[in-house]
């Protein structure tokens, strides 16, 4: 097979995360060599230097950048011919009339990357030897080093037509020897055209992510990975904060909706909590429990003419994602209080028990960030839920008076949750006995009467 003469691309972007997904897009998809430059400085000095204008330039465009009217200037000058996309935050109005005369530049979204990228570089070398359809396309070894956990067959290449596999799908790839294959002059390795295909799709999934933070990391996920890993996938952490995955974001939305129309319906509990406990093995104790803490928060706080829709969405989605992190951790999520998070953490890794910990904020943040639809103060509910009466909960150890009355219910209902999902045999009346002394305090002792006149019913 005749190899085909690869076409020069020039990529530039200060951000080595960014130059690494427009380098594996465009040599995914074209035949080409890119080079990947960090500044427009070093761009120009490339520039002048080469004796073939590139065939295309793909520059994130930064508004303070040293030498920025030079580098364009030079662009504008010199690569008439040449394709020049500019990625922008947001293409905007002032900066297409810019451009408006220029059949060579385009603005491009960023947060469209990288299909965006894929339809442009189809459509302009249309009909031309150098689109790639190659079974096998390359993947630089740094590039590499950025995708956490890709999981899918990696090849190492021997000849024109020979490529070997060097790791398989269930092989742990984010901790590959970079530097052995490095030090033996090897800078790519090969991935199937799927797979490849299927990487750029997932990049797509995250880039809004990807974004907003600087030491992102992607997490790629392979399609036989436990459902812990496809879970995690949607909920990322970046410097100790946590961001969701727009699809899941909806998933979410969707669940609040069917819960509401739940408890609109005004289940009689008893009932509730006896089919709950009949089919318990049919779900996930993450389901029990967001299920069962939305159904009791929302009939306590209409057993006290506090069911206005504003408190039945604050309730609903503090149920939902209060324990959201700990989806597919079930050891963490039967965990009720402080006190018996310290009796068990010797049995809980340093990651976990980290995270345990850190789940009331993480709720919190993901409410406050993602999910403006909900009512304000939602955030507090999630916040406090590990809370106590007694000042010995946590994040904050704060106590009775200082919890506000629809907070001091929602901590009541997340400890029956506890209590029904954990006890062999709960009933409200065990229930009740154990938390006379527990919740004889301000703002408590409204809501276990309430319980009382609940269970009566």
């Amino acid at each position: 097979m005749t190899e085909i003469t690869k076409i020069p691309f020039l990529v530039v972007s200060s951000s080595p995360y960014m130059r690494g997904i427009l380098k594996f897009v465009l040599e995914t998809l074209l035949h080409t060599e890119v080079t990947e430059l960090e500044s427009e400085e070093k761009a120009l000095s490339f520039l002048k230097n080469l004796p073939l204008a590139p065939s295309m330039i793909v520059y994130d465009y930064t508004p303070d950048a040293y030498l920025l009217e030079d580098f364009f200037g030079y662009l504008k000058e010199h690569s008439k011919k040449v394709k020049i996309i500019i990625l922008v935050d947001e293409v905007r109005a002032e900066g297409q009339d810019l451009i408006k005369d220029s059949n060579q530049m385009l603005l491009m979204d960023e947060s469209n990357l990288p299909n965006e990228l894929v339809e442009q570089s189809k459509l302009t070398f249309k009909d031309t030897p150098y689109l790639n359809e190659e079974e096998y396309c390359r993947i630089d070894i740094n590039f590499l080093s950025i995708l956490d956990g890709i999981n899918k067959n990696l090849f190492i290449k021997l000849g024109p037509d020979k490529y070997i596999k060097i790791y398989n799908e269930d092989d742990t790839t984010n901790i590959l020897d970079i530097k052995k294959y490095k030090e033996k002059g090897i800078n790519y390795l090969y991935l199937k055209r799927d797979t490849g295909m299927w990487v750029i799709n997932q990049i797509q999934n995250q880039i809004d992510i990807f974004l907003k933070a600087n030491n992102f990391r992607f997490v790629l996920r392979g399609a036989s990975d436990s459902p812990e890993k496809r879970f995690e996938q949607k909920i990322l952490r970046i410097d100790d904060e946590v961001h969701l995955d727009k699809d899941f974001k909806e998933t979410i939305d969707k669940a609040v909706l069917k819960i509401r129309s739940l408890v609109e319906k005004q289940p009689k509990v008893d009932h509730y909590l006896k089919q709950l406990k009949e089919h318990q093995d049919d779900y996930a104790i993450f389901t029990q429990k967001m299920n069962l803490t939305s159904l009791i928060s929302c009939v306590l706080a209409k057993q006290l003419d506090w069911i206005s829709k504003t408190t039945m969405d604050k309730l609903v989605y503090a149920s939902v994602l209060c324990d959201i992190t700990l989806a597919v951790r079930p050891k963490l999520i039967r965990i009720g209080s402080l006190k018996e998070f310290e009796k068990i953490k010797h049995t809980i890794s340093e990651e976990d028990q980290k995270l345990f910990l850190s789940h009331p904020k993480d709720g919190a943040n993901l409410i406050k960030r993602y999910f403006s639809q909900a009512p304000p103060d939602t955030d507090s509910l999630a916040m406090e839920h590990h809370e106590q009466a007694d000042g010995n909960g946590f994040p904050m150890g704060m106590r009775a008076e200082k919890l506000a009355p629809l907070s001091a219910l929602f901590i009541v209902a997340n400890d029956f949750a506890y209590y029904f999902l954990n006890d062999e045999e709960p009933t409200i009346d065990e229930f009740l006995l154990r938390a006379e002394h527990r919740y004889d305090f301000v703002n408590f002792r409204k809501i276990i009467k309430a319980l009382e006149k609940i269970k009566r019913k």
